[in-house]
């Protein structure tokens, strides 16, 4: 990108009641003013009013970058750099229609003008870049329903500073956002990505919190409407645990987090952190694969006031299980802990925290390789970090880049209830059309995989939809580099449709 900078952001209607909606409603206030309630009536129950359903926008986090600039920490020799160039990247925004064609949508380069319309192939609109760089959807919705869509970006480097398979979904710009991973000692480097797809400028402020505690001094940073903003936070903060919490003035921002991190001259890995669920006392993460020759880490923050005790259940085949040395842990205020997930069998689960204050977090996954030409005592590792989500009843894993920068692709779904619950797992080829679905009951408390590429049928598959539960689920992907594995994992899009009625009550006048 010229001059190193990114090109403001594409323009996107944020989405509002109508006018005529505000004038009706107006309008229904000052005639019900003029009623006056009899002494002793009962009282009427306010009505629903649906206001209709919101445009959706989705935005996509840019391909890794090597970790230059004002405040950047590591150091690159040009001679083992990799730099951006050599990795492939792939950027995929879809919406999927749900009884039939999909409803209107644009897409396009953040920043680069008007957004061009995607055609449709059948049922489906597909707008794909290989440019990565931020790409944007606004998808307008079908009649009182809001648009059924995902997207995630790829990008894979088997080699070099960058080595990694880096997967990160795509994100509805918010008002408030919560990014748990990354770190800024030595030796590492996280780049925050902050893209207004508003049509004005916002103040975005970013308070972090590390292992000792919360920074004293927040970061705020002005984004023009239509633009997107980088802070490399090393420049900020030297933190060996990094968590960090969004909020928005004026509007709202889709976020992400480049981490990257190297053990001297060797790759260790590089990965996208994507926003997490809000702080709760009920948490949950997955599923994710657990390797022979990888660890994993769970990354907690507590961001309140008091201590939290937190105890952490496997969500695994044959159902939940205490992690052992993980119960009544004690998280200070104001600190971000990592739990090793050590003593799990190799497989794929699902992580439940339960504390006694809020708390949010993710999981961190790493696949150690073998050693290489610049330090042959040290091995390269990949790492993926996958943030929590709510159960959700309906949604879309996004599939891209299967046959080319990713090798094996992975549906797994686990059910963090107490009761059995059945899923409906199906792949969407390129024209929307459904393939033949796979039902799965999942025991409470469990985690299980859904068949594998050639039974799903994958290879043709933009994506795969699930239904049921609700259940928590996700699509691992790995790439064999020749010197070990890569591994990236992407969580289910929960469907956004919800419930676009308001309750109105009448008052006096």
């Amino acid at each position: 990108m010229a001059g190193g900078r990114l090109r403001t952001t594409l323009r996107v209607l944020g989405a509002a009641v109508t006018g005529a909606g505000v004038v009706a409603l107006a309008a229904a206030g000052v005639a019900g003013g003029m009623i006056a309630e009899a002494p002793g009536s009962e009282p009427v129950p306010a009505p629903a009013v649906d206001v209709g359903a919101a445009s959706l926008s989705l935005v996509c986090p840019p391909a890794p970058v090597v970790p230059t600039g004002d405040g950047g920490d590591i150091d690159y020799d040009e001679e083992f750099g990799t730099g951006g160039a050599e990795a492939q990247v792939l950027s995929q925004l879809m919406v999927l229609g749900r009884d039939g064609p999909a409803e209107t949508a644009s897409a396009g380069e953040v920043g680069a003008g008007d957004p061009e319309e995607i055609s449709a192939s059948g049922n489906l609109r597909l707008f794909e870049s290989t440019d990565g760089v931020p790409v944007a959807l606004q998808a307008a919705p079908s009649a009182d329903t809001t648009a059924l869509a995902t997207g995630a970006a790829l990008a894979r480097s088997d080699s070099g500073d960058l080595r990694g398979l880096t997967a990160g979904t795509c994100s509805q710009p918010a008002p408030s956002t919560w990014l748990v991973g990354g770190q800024t000692e030595a030796g590492a480097s996280a780049r925050l990505t902050l893209a207004n797809p508003g049509q004005t400028p916002v103040n975005v402020t970013a308070r972090m919190w590390g292992a000792t505690g919360a920074l004293e001094e927040p970061v705020t940073v002005t984004i023009p409407a239509n633009d997107v903003r980088q802070v490399l936070l090393e420049s900020v903060s030297m933190e060996p645990r990094l968590a960090v919490h969004l909020s928005v003035d004026g509007g709202a921002v889709a976020a992400s987090i480049q981490d990257t991190v190297l053990n001297g001259l060797v790759a260790a890995g590089t990965a996208t952190v994507t926003p997490t669920v809000a702080p709760a006392e009920e948490v949950q993460i997955g599923p994710v694969p657990i390797y022979n020759n990888g660890g994993g880490s769970l990354r907690l923050v507590n961001p309140g006031d008091e201590v939290a005790t937190v105890s952490l259940d496997v969500l695994g085949a044959d159902g939940s299980t205490g992690l052992p040395g993980a119960q009544d842990l004690q998280i200070d205020p104001h600190t971000v802990t990592d739990v090793a997930l050590d003593g799990i069998d190799p497989g794929y689960v699902s992580i439940a925290v339960h504390s006694d204050q809020p708390v949010t977090g993710s999981v961190l996954l790493s696949r150690t390789g073998e050693p290489g030409e610049q330090d042959p005592d040290q091995p390269v590792i990949d790492r993926a970090w996958v943030p929590a989500t709510p159960p959700a009843e309906h949604g879309l894993l996004p599939l891209l880049g299967l046959g080319s920068l990713v090798d094996n692709a992975t549906v797994a779904v686990a059910n963090p209830s107490e009761a059995e619950v059945q899923a409906s797992v199906r792949p969407i080829g390129a024209d929307g059309e459904a393939g033949e679905a796979t039902e799965v009951s999942v025991p409470a408390g469990a985690t299980v995989t859904v068949g594998d590429d050639d039974e799903l049928q994958l290879g043709e598959a933009s994506a795969v939809e699930i239904t049921g539960g609700p259940v928590l689920a996700s699509l691992a992907l790995s790439g064999d580099a020749g010197d070990g594995s890569l591994v990236g994992v992407l969580p289910l899009t929960a469907d956004a449709d919800r419930d676009q009625s308001v309750s109105v009550r009448l008052g006096r006048y």
